[in-house]
């Protein structure tokens, strides 16, 4: 009886464990669906360069900054748990607690939903392949490059977090490609003019 009631036990392990992975890989099936909406790799991918290795450069009206290493190797975002991730997409606060320059589109960002968060996070820590490549600094003359001013930035012009709410009677077609294009699909931080402080009008 005793032998019977621990292969039981063994097989319920196995099957759960089966479905931890199932369940795993259809997290990171998703937040890759999630990361091609938000088109991650343009901006996180140098000319000739490795997908999503960063190195981009970026010219901006105070001078160039380059996109960084996204993929999970130490270099990149390997050592960055959940709410590090979180901060730095959605707060735009980096992990050595900087603000990020709203070139990354964090005030868009702001709008994703905690559930597909989890999904990009599973994607770029299992589902991309790590890339041992130095982030460049940034090629911005001083004073402009003190970051400090960034953080009032962000207090003034980037949104509260908050997950996308749908309007109310709203076609869920409609309510979903609003979430999209306005969130990870960012299409305002292109398509809208700005003011003279940056931020979108």
């Amino acid at each position: 009886m005793k032998a019977v009631v621990i292969a039981s036990l063994a097989l319920l392990s196995s099957l759960s464990a089966m479905a931890a992975e199932t369940d795993q890989q259809a997290l990171v099936k998703q937040g890759e669906y999630l990361a091609r909406a938000g088109d991650c790799v343009a901006c996180h991918t140098a000319k000739g360069g490795k997908p999503f290795a960063g190195g981009l450069p970026m010219e901006t009206p105070i001078g160039t900054i380059f996109s960084t290493n996204i993929t999970p190797d130490p270099s990149g975002i390997g050592a960055y748990s959940f709410d590090d991730f979180d901060k730095a997409v959605r707060h735009g606060i980096a992990k050595n607690g900087s603000t990020l320059y709203p070139a990354m589109p964090y005030p868009s960002y702001a709008r994703v939903n905690q559930a597909d968060m989890q999904a990009l996070y599973a994607y770029f820590m299992n589902g991309v392949e790590p890339v041992a490549q130095a982030n460049k600094d940034s090629d911005i003359p001083w004073p402009m490059s003190m970051r400090w001013p960034l953080a009032m930035w962000r207090w003034a012009f980037a949104p509260a977090v908050a997950d996308f709410t749908p309007v109310a009677g709203q076609d869920p077609v409609v309510s979903r490609g609003a979430y999209l294009v306005e969130g990870l699909g960012h299409c305002g931080a292109c398509h809208t003019p700005r003011a003279l402080t940056m931020q979108e009008k």
